[in-house]
This record gives structure tokens, C-alpha cells and sequence, in this order.
């Protein structure tokens, strides 16, 4: 007689997961349903060698981050360029030609000309405007680095989420084709009973449609698995190799926050998208100021000049010029451009600042919802493991009731087919629960490779 397997459970802290382990045991069945029940402890392995390795490289080659970075490069040598209108400015222009004048009261002349300017520009003041460009790259660069940082923790995320999938879709897809692989040797068994003259052909022909059912379902669950392995190739370049050598995905607790006051603090602080629409409104400020200086206001400069000219201008031999003046230069549309353009800077950061606001509420109402959605996912998986747990005993019970005469086939696996549901349940659950603190994370922006 085979024996029969039971579950075993134990209790380690608050919080409730589940394990699965396959084998064989109870008497008209190949295969039998065992799982533990591990709190706390639990959580999905992923196909890597190396978690944290995996997502370094995703890092470092995927081409989101690259452009990122290659903003950010661009960004620090515009900031660097900036600088550069605080230094003299050399202006050097040279030609060699053939000159000829046709002069009414004098002689006309006919000679090459020689001649090279070398004018030499400092800039003494223009209210501000200096100051705000470079203000300006500097906001610029910054806003670039914070960009870099948010593609970092979205790219992280999914890189993470497309990991769990891979792992849900293939445990889900490994109890359906068990589900499928039960339903069949309940089936062939009832069948030698009915030849046998001691069972039920209307139970065998019962089998076979619910076997139909299991079927559906593991096409429809292959179907999800090869999507999540899809979107796992897009994300790290190709599909995950095996099973072999997988590395357990944990969440750093370390970095959750307390309570959602403090979440929503934490964000307000360190979420890079929010981050980078405040330098934006920094940004939008310096251009009116910078904008204001160039349109409104003249600019004052020191300049030194000298021309050497030989046969140049009808005049046969050498010349020399020299100046050092100080020069101030204002430009003046009648058409009121300046006025508009500055105006239009205004407006811009008015909008600028308008979405800032709409950026800081719309990162509070998502932390309250990845906040309420992790422990909804948390009391979730605690009731399915419970369900789990109970879905088994009762499979245990009717298999017992099978044996002495009192229930039908079509009763085992009905019971044998919410059991295997109810665990893809518990699974889906306990993965969901990892996934939504990963959001958090993301959300608050404490996401990082170096912690997991």
C-alpha cells in the first residue's frame, strides 16, 4: 500500500508563504501535492547565477542607461563650454589679395594688398546674463544626472519584474501540466476499473472533460510563460538559460519605510523624477533671468585691437592701427521681440512650476497606492496560504472517502484541481507581495542593484 503524505506546517513570524515540493504518495496516484509552509523565510529564485551580477550588467550595457549617460557627458561639457565667457575671446582675420583703385584726382593704384586684424574681447558686465548660462548648464547637468538615476531604478524594476514573471509563469505552468498529468492517470485508473466491472463509465467520460479544461489551461499558461520569457529577452538581451544555479531574489527591508507618513517624506526627498522637475523649475528661472539680462539690458566689454597693413588701401607701403577701447552694445527690436521673449519665459516657467506641483502630488498618490497595494499583497498571500492548507486537507479527506465507496472520481479531482489552483494562487500572491515592495521602492526611490 502507498502511503499517504500529509502537509507540514510551521510557524516562524507574522507572515505566512508557501513552498512546494512534488512527490509521489497517495494511493491511485502517480504524484502527490506536499508543501511547507515557511514564514518570512520565503522568496522566488530567479534564473541567474548571479542576481546581483545580472542586474549590474543590465546597468552597465543597456542602451536606456547608455543614452542616459551619454545626456549626462553632453550636459557636463556644455556646463564646462559655459565657462567659457568669463575668458577673452581672440578674434584673428587675414587676407592676401590684389587690390586696384581707380581714383578721380589722384592716380590709380594697382598692387597686392596684405593685411591681418587681431582683435582681442573681454566682457566687463552684462547684468547677469554670464552668470545666469552658466547657472543654467550647471541646473542642466544636474537635471541630466537625475535623469540618468531615474532610468537606473525604472530599467531595475523591470528588469526585476520580467525575473518574477519568468519564475510565476513557470511554477504556474509546472502545476498545470502536474494538474494535467494527474487528471489523465485518475482517468486511466477509473478506466480499468469500468472494464473490470467495478466502476463508473459516466465518471471516466466526466475525467476526459475536465481533462479538456486542464489542457486549455496549461496552452493558456504557456502562452503567459513564453510572454514573460519575451519580455525577459527584451529586457536583458536573451532568454534565461535554465534552472541551474538560481539565486534567491531578497528585499532589502532595510530600506522600507515604517509607515506611509514616512514613505511619502522619503519620496519627497529622493524620487529622481521628482527631483528633476524641481531643477527644472530652477532651470526655467535662470533662463528668465539670463533672458531678462540679454534682451533688456547692453552688454559692456573691453576690447584691444591692431591692424598691420602693407599695400593695403591705395597706399604703398606699411600701416599700422592700434585701439584699446571699452565698448558697450545694445540691440533694440521695434517690434517689441525682446518684451515678448522674455514673457515668454515667464510663461514657460510658470508652466514649468505647474507641473512640479502636479509631478510632487502625483508621487504621493502613487506611494499611497504601492504602500496599500504591498500590504494588500502581504494579507492576500497570508488568506491564500490558509486556503491552501485547507484546499489540501479536504483533498486528503475525499481521497480517503474515495477509497471507501462514498465519493465519486469526479469528487477527488474536482478537489485535486482547486488544490493545484489554489497553490498557482498562493505562488502568484507571495511573488505579487515581493513585486509591489520592489515598487515601493522604485516609487520612494531607494532603489538599487548594490542592496539586493
Amino acid at each position: 500500500m502507498q502511503k499517504t503524505h500529509f502537509a507540514t506546517f510551521k510557524k516562524i513570524g507574522r507572515v505566512d508563504s508557501l513552498e512546494v515540493v512534488l512527490g509521489k504518495g497517495f494511493r491511485h496516484s502517480a504524484a502527490a501535492l506536499l508543501f511547507v509552509i515557511v514564514p518570512l523565510g520565503w522568496m522566488p529564485f530567479v534564473w541567474a547565477d548571479d542576481l546581483k551580477g545580472t542586474l549590474t550588467t543590465l546597468l552597465a550595457q543597456h542602451d536606456r542607461i547608455r543614452a542616459a549617460e551619454g545626456d549626462l557627458a553632453a550636459a557636463r561639457d556644455r556646463a564646462k563650454a559655459a565657462l567659457g565667457v568669463r575668458y577673452p575671446t581672440l578674434n584673428v582675420t587675414s587676407h592676401y589679395g590684389y587690390e586696384a583703385q581707380n581714383k578721380f584726382e589722384s592716380a590709380t593704384t594697382s598692387m597686392p594688398s596684405r593685411e591681418i586684424d587681431v582683435k582681442l574681447t573681454q566682457q566687463l558686465w552684462n547684468f547677469g546674463a554670464s552668470s545666469s548660462a552658466i547657472e543654467s548648464a550647471r541646473l542642466t547637468f544636474k537635471q541630466a544626472n537625475e535623469n540618468l538615476e531615474m532610468a537606473k531604478q525604472t530599467l531595475l524594476l523591470e528588469g526585476i519584474s520580467a525575473l518574477l514573471d519568468v519564475y510565476l509563469t513557470q511554477k504556474k505552468l509546472e502545476y498545470a501540466k502536474q494538474s494535467v498529468s494527474n487528471i489523465k492517470l485518475q482517468t486511466e485508473l477509473e478506466d480499468a476499473r469500468v472494464q473490470e466491472g467495478s466502476g463508473f463509465s459516466a465518471d471516466v467520460l466526466q475525467a476526459k472533460s475536465q481533462l479538456v479544461d486542464a489542457e486549455a489551461l496549461r496552452i493558456k499558461i504557456k502562452e503567459e510563460a513564453d510572454v514573460a520569457l519575451d519580455r525577459h529577452k527584451t529586457i536583458f538581451g536573451d532568454y534565461p538559460q535554465s534552472k541551474q544555479g538560481s539565486a534567491k531574489l531578497k528585499i532589502p527591508t532595510q530600506l522600507l519605510p515604517i509607515s506611509l507618513s514616512e514613505a511619502i517624506k522619503i519620496a519627497q526627498e529622493n524620487n529622481p523624477r521628482l527631483a528633476s522637475s524641481e531643477f527644472g523649475v530652477k532651470l526655467a528661472t535662470a533662463t528668465v533671468a539670463e533672458t531678462k539680462a540679454n534682451e533688456l539690458f547692453p552688454s559692456v566689454n573691453l576690447v584691444s585691437s591692431t591692424k598691420q597693413k602693407v599695400d593695403a588701401a591705395g597706399t604703398k607701403g606699411y600701416q599700422g592701427e592700434y585701439m584699446v577701447k571699452v565698448e558697450v552694445a545694445y540691440d533694440f527690436n521695434f517690434g517689441l521681440a525682446s518684451i515678448r521673449r522674455l514673457q515668454a519665459t515667464k510663461q514657460e516657467r510658470e508652466a514649468t512650476a505647474r507641473r512640479l506641483r502636479e509631478a510632487r502630488d502625483q508621487i504621493e498618490e502613487q506611494v499611497k497606492n504601492k504602500w496599500k497595494g504591498l500590504l494588500t499583497a502581504h494579507e492576500n498571500a497570508g488568506l491564500l496560504v490558509t486556503k491552501t492548507v485547507i484546499a489540501q486537507e479536504l483533498l486528503k479527506h475525499t481521497r480517503e472517502e474515495r477509497d471507501l465507496g462514498r465519493r465519486s472520481l469526479m469528487d477527488v479531482l474536482t478537489q485535486e484541481t482547486k488544490l493545484i489552483n489554489t497553490l498557482s494562487e498562493a505562488v502568484a500572491a507571495e511573488t505579487k507581495t515581493v513585486t509591489k515592495a520592489y515598487e515601493l521602492l522604485e516609487a520612494i526611490g531607494r532603489l538599487d542593484v548594490e542592496w539586493l
